[in-house]
C-alpha cells in the first residue's frame, strides 16, 4: 500500500466515524505504544560460568566457603544429590574468582562427610568451567 493510499484510507475511516457518531468514542482513548519486536533468547541468557563436581565417593555434595579462621561453612543453594558421578553449578558474575571453597560428599544430607576436595576459587570468567574432582 503506497504512502498516498494509506493516508486516503485513514481520512475515509475518520469521516466515517464522524458521520456514525463513534469518533467521540475513541477520541478519549490513550496512545497505543507501538510493540518492539521480541527479544532473543540469547539476549536473556545469563553470563554465568559452571563449577563441575565429579566423584564416586558418594550420592551427596556440597559446595563450602572457607571463613578466614579456615572453618568450612556449606554454601546454601549448593547442595544436592550427585548424578551420575557429577553436580554441576552456575556461578553468578557477582562471584567470579571467589574462594576459597571446597566440594565435600557424603553419604545423605545429613550424614558425616566422607570425602573433600582441595580448595579452589571460582570460575573467573563467563562459560568458564572449573571441574573439581573428589576421589
Amino acid at each position: 500500500m503506497s504512502k498516498k493510499s494509506y493516508g486516503l484510507s485513514v481520512v475515509v475511516v475518520a469521516m466515517l466515524l464522524t458521520l456514525t457518531g463513534l469518533a467521540p468514542v475513541f477520541a478519549g482513548l490513550p496512545p497505543r505504544p507501538t510493540p518492539s519486536p521480541a527479544p532473543t533468547p540469547e539476549k536473556f541468557s545469563p553470563a554465568g560460568a559452571q563449577l563441575v563436581l565429579q566423584t564416586h565417593a558418594g550420592p551427596w555434595s556440597v559446595v563450602q566457603w572457607q571463613d578466614i579462621n579456615g572453618a568450612w561453612h556449606d554454601v546454601d543453594g549448593w547442595r544436592g544429590a550427585v548424578e551420575n558421578g557429577t553436580v554441576t553449578w552456575w556461578v553468578a558474575p557477582k562471584d567470579f574468582g571467589t574462594g576459597p571453597f571446597r566440594w565435600a560428599v557424603s553419604l545423605s544430607a545429613a550424614s558425616e562427610i566422607v570425602a573433600a576436595g582441595e580448595p579452589f576459587t571460582l570460575p573467573a570468567a563467563s562459560n568458564e568451567t572449573v571441574i573439581v574432582t573428589v576421589p
